[in-house]
Formats: C-alpha cells, structure tokens, sequence
C-alpha cells in the first residue's frame, strides 16, 4: 500500500510540474505556431536603435524602412528615449541597443564616460536650418550685439543641438556666453518651453528648432542672429552600431545600411509620401511638416563614400572640431577619445561594403550636384552696404615687424581661423587691419591694409578661399580697442595691432 502511495504522489508531483512547464511554455510554443503558419515565418532575428523624435532621423525607423527589413527577414524596432543621451549609450553598452543615432557632439561627451560602445558607421544629416539662435530685434541683432549688449537673458536646451550651436558661435566669434556676466542664462525644457519664454518677453534670446522658428519670426519683433542653414558640417547626425553587433552580426548591419539608402532614395523621389507620413506621425499641419524639412539636409550613399568618409576626412575633421569647440567653451583641454585618436569611433568598412554591393546591383544613386558657393565680384559701395554678422575670435596674427610679411605663427593662426571659416560657406568675408596709436596715421592705414591684402592673399592662395568673397581693408589707428582695466600699456599697444576678420551678409 505504501509503495502505491508513492507511486500515485510521484505522478501526481509529475504532473503539476508538467503544468507548469506548459503555462511557462506556452507563449513560447504559440509564437513558433504563429510563426510556422503566418508571413512571420523565416523571420532572421530583430535589430534595435535607439532614436529621439528628430524629423532627421524618420527614415530609418519609417513605415517604408520596417517594410523593406522585414521583406529581409529582419523585425527593426526604435525605441524613442526622448533624447536621453546617457541612456542610449548605456543601451549601447550593455547590449540593448545594436545601433543608436546621435549628434556628434553629444556622442563624444556621452559616449566618454561608456568608452565609445559603438563605432560611426554612416552620417545621417545635417542640421541646416533646423536650429536656429532668435533674439528680440529691440535687444539682439547681430552676433556683435551679444557682445555688447548689457543684461541679456538666454534661454536653451542643455545637452541637445540647441546648446552646441551656441558653443559653436560662443567659440567661434569669442563670445564666451558660458562665462560672460552680462548673460543671464536660462535652461529650457525643449523648444517649445524656449518660444513660449521668448514671446512672454521673459528672454531676449532663445535657441529654438522649427516648427517653433517660424512661429516666432512670425509674430513681428523677432529676428535670426544665426541658423544652421547658414552653416556647414556643424550639427552632423549620426548612426552608431555597437562593436559587438558589427563583429558578430555583419550581415545583418550589412542589410540595414543597403535597405536605409534605398528608403531614402524613395522618399528623394516621392517627397509628398514623407509630408503625408509625417503628418499622420506628428499630428502637425502639411505647412509645419514642410518647415522640418527645409531643416534638414539628409546624407545618402554617395555623399557619405565620397565625402564624409573618403580621402577628404570630413568626419574626422567634424570631430576634431567639435572637440575644439567643447574644450574651448568648458575652460579646459580634455582628451575625450581614446589615444586622442579620432579614427577610434570610425569604421567605414560597412558603408564601403554596402556601396559595392549596391553599385553592383545597379542601384547606386547619382552623384550629387555641388553645392559649392560662387560669389560674384563686388564693388566697393556693394561692400560698404553689406550687412556684419559677428567678428570672429581675434587670434594673433603676427607679422615681421614694420612689415606685411606673414610669420611662421601667423600663418598657424590663419589656419585656426579658417577652421572656423569652413562653417560658414555662406557668408563673405571681411579682412580689417588695425595698427597701434603710435607713428604716423597715414602710413599706419596704409600698413594696415597692406597687412590686411597679405591675410587675403594667404587664404586664397594657400588655403583655397575664393578671392571674390574676401574684402581686405586697412584701418589704421582710427578704431582702437578699449584699454582694459589694470591692463600695461606694453600688453594694449600689442592688442592694438591686429587683424579681424567677420562675416557679412547682403542687405536688402
């Protein structure tokens, strides 16, 4: 009798674990049947970036893209972090994540403290007119005006594209907005929160992205100190795939990449399907959607192979000038990337492979057109009537004394400057030289301008600049800098002799 009664506990403890098993089992099970008996079947595995809401970034994770992946065999998921830049590097990190967008300064402040996950693998868009610095016409401008101007307030959003713009301008023209005491800076939450301050009258200035742009340029007394639509290889989005997933799943970021410049090539070629799509997706107005758009400035196959990652460096040369522009504004020399080698976040293997096999198939795109400005020749009234649009850092440009030979360092100083140049294709150039107080002021002007040619002279011979959008002129002593306080009068006699240079704009 005792050993039936084992038998029958035996069965029945067999039995209830059995149960178990299959309530445990069994979304599993009735996965693979829906799975064998559906369109579902065959299905290679999923792939998961790490998004924000970015107009730039709607064709990866389109209808049109998750159509043409799953017809691949893959199941492409986004997951929407709303901007939340730590943690999409810790997705990376841990393996959540195969592929992730960003800007590139924000990879590389982000990125520093996960040791750079991931590894650049195509460069979506650019930001061209999608951020943009508004200020009240009654307080703000210009850039100069930034300068000048006392008791602003400053409102944008930390750690987004709003505030590297401001980074940049703040380097570039010697703004130093992050210290300066006369700016009242004010954090915002997004754009909108920016635009709602700037209409109140609470902000003189604000950092905004369209549609909030358009909407305040449209309510009178708001003007553009700066957009993105006016600069070059500034604000550069993208795609970062996680070294683990380039290593053990090539084929699959193979896929990925092939799929993504095909979707963008169909929506170049249908752009009403991407109004239409992005109106369902945002609820926003045809005109609206229209306005995110002329923001931005997506980066196909061929603009990346033969640009961004070919022989003319444009992505290294993208990172090391915005390290600049982030050490120059935080007050101190950080080495962000590892063996300060900026190739470490680069692998350009997967876009080259993907323009092979694409090439192959024949569905390679055309060459773009260039884009490259060509400015006319002005006269000297034409000049006098432009419109400046800031100063650019005074760096010391030195010269042999008495004379307008360019040293071995003013060349070098040069070179920065036009570093910072390159981000403003659209603006002409004006070359101002100015002289000490001392000596006679007639042969001060004409040295001036003498020095003035030579800086002309260097950036279009040397360093390629047209020669049609550079005006070189020759102050003298008739504009003299403000003698600081406490400042030697050996060290402003040396501030006196300078050379500046800002970019102009026409006037209408």
């Amino acid at each position: 009798m005792q050993k039936h009664s084992k038998i029958a506990l035996f069965i029945l403890v067999a039995g209830v674990l059995a149960l178990i098993g299959y309530k445990v089992m069994q979304p599993h099970i009735d996965e693979h049947l829906y799975a064998d008996t559906s369109d579902a079947r065959g299905t290679k595995g999923d792939i998961t970036i790490g998004v924000d809401n970015w107009v730039g970034y709607y064709p990866l994770c389109s209808k049109e893209m998750r159509r043409l992946m799953r017809r691949e065999g893959y199941r492409l998921s986004c997951i929407d972090d709303g901007a939340d830049y730590l943690k999409r590097m810790k997705g990376l990190e841990t393996g959540e994540l195969d592929l992730a967008v960003a800007t590139v300064d924000a990879y590389i402040t982000a990125g520093h403290d996960f040791r750079y996950p991931a590894s650049i693998v195509a460069v979506i868009d650019e930001s061209k007119g999608g951020d943009v610095i508004v200020a009240n016409s009654d307080a703000v401008k210009s850039i100069n005006d930034l300068k000048k101007a006392k008791d602003l307030s400053l409102g944008y959003t930390q750690d987004s594209p709003s505030e590297f713009l401001l980074r940049a301008i703040s380097s570039h023209f010697d703004l130093d907005v992050f210290k300066a005491s006369h700016i009242d800076r004010i954090p915002t939450s997004g754009s909108s929160n920016a635009l709602e301050q700037l209409l109140k009258g609470k902000l003189d200035v604000a950092v905004l992205w369209e549609p909030d742009v358009s909407t305040a340029l449209a309510k009178g007394n708001f003007t553009t100190v700066i957009s993105t639509a006016e600069t070059k290889n500034l604000i550069v989005d993208v795609l970062l795939a996680n070294k683990t997933f380039i290593k053990n799943k090539p084929e699959q970021l193979d896929s990925l990449l092939a799929t993504y410049f095909k979707v963008l090539k169909y929506y170049r070629d249908h752009p009403s399907e991407l109004v239409n799509e992005l109106e369902n997706v945002t609820d926003l107005p045809q005109q609206q959607v229209k306005q995110l758009l002329n923001g931005v400035e997506w980066v196909g196959l061929k603009g990346n192979t033969q640009g961004w990652f070919s022989q003319q460096q444009l992505l290294i040369d993208t990172i090391e000038s915005t390290i600049g522009v982030i050490n120059d504004t935080s007050g101190k020399a950080e080495q962000w990337l590892p063996d300060n080698d900026p190739y470490r976040l680069i692998n350009s293997l997967p876009i080259q492979t993907v323009a092979k096999t694409l090439n192959n198939l024949g569905l390679q795109e055309n060459p773009q057109l260039s884009t490259s400005l060509s400015f006319k020749a002005l006269t000297d009234l034409q000049w006098s009537h432009m419109s400046e649009i800031g100063t650019l850092k005074t760096r010391p440009v030195i010269f042999s004394s008495g004379s307008d030979q360019l040293t071995a360092n003013g060349k070098k100083q040069l070179k920065q400057t036009a570093e910072s140049l390159t981000h403003y294709p659209k603006f002409r150039i004006l070359v101002e030289g100015h002289t000490g107080l001392r000596g006679d002021k007639a042969l001060n002007e004409q040295l001036s301008a003498q020095r003035a040619k030579a800086v002309k002279h260097y950036l279009v011979n040397e360093l390629g600049f047209e020669a049609s959008r550079i005006h070189a002129i020759g102050k003298g002593s008739k504009e003299p800098l403000e003698r600081l306080s406490g400042e030697s009068q050996r060290r402003y006699a040396n501030r006196l002799m300078r050379v500046e240079i800002a970019l102009l704009s026409e006037t209408y």
